[in-house]
């Protein structure tokens, strides 16, 4: 909630035009667990399968992935390969790509409860709609090790897509004619 105000007040055209908007975690976990049981009675899997790759492709300040490392519906056995290779999240405002890096990774070192820091990759700042329009990002040459990772997502055959997307009553896009 602190977010979502922050940005209401101190961004009020970006809020608008990005569609920037708090989802309570009763939401993310109702999403969550939706996606799981859609996985199990659809797909006969599960999100905690290996090779089953979770991307939040708005990802704000990190609440799905955060509420889905929290939920149990990935075993603690397997959270670290999920964690280290499975799991991906974009988000285009610098401010919210970090709030969900510390997020992330918090919610991770306390569930993993281990003695070293273990810095979630799996994020990149990007804007996901514009991800595959250009072979190389516009800020290649600022963040390398953001572009790289970004150019490994791109590789990666996403399973599953969780969040909300970026929306706001009358938004109009650029390509809309």
């Amino acid at each position: 909630e602190l977010y979502d105000r922050f940005f209401a007040k101190a961004f009020p055209l970006l809020t608008q035009r990005l569609g920037i908007v708090y989802t309570p975690t009763e939401v993310v976990d109702f999403i969550n667990n939706s996606v799981e049981f859609l996985m199990k009675e659809e797909f006969s899997s599960s999100m905690e399968n290996e090779n089953v790759h979770i991307i939040d492709p708005f990802a704000g300040t990190g609440t799905f992935i955060t509420r889905l490392l929290q939920s149990e519906l990935i075993p603690k056995e397997n959270l670290l390969k999920k964690y280290k290779s499975e799991l991906h999240a974009n988000e285009i405002v610098l401010l919210a790509y970090y709030i969900a890096c510390i997020n992330i990774e918090s919610v991770f070192d306390d569930l993993i409860e281990s003695s070293s820091y273990q810095p979630f990759e799996g994020i990149v700042l990007t804007d996901t709609f514009q991800l595959y329009e250009q072979e190389r990002d516009l800020i290649a040459n600022l963040l390398p090790d953001n572009s790289k990772r970004r150019m490994k997502q791109k590789k990666k055959n996403i399973n599953i897509i969780i969040g909300n997307p970026p929306y706001s009553s009358g938004q109009v896009s650029a390509n809309d004619n």
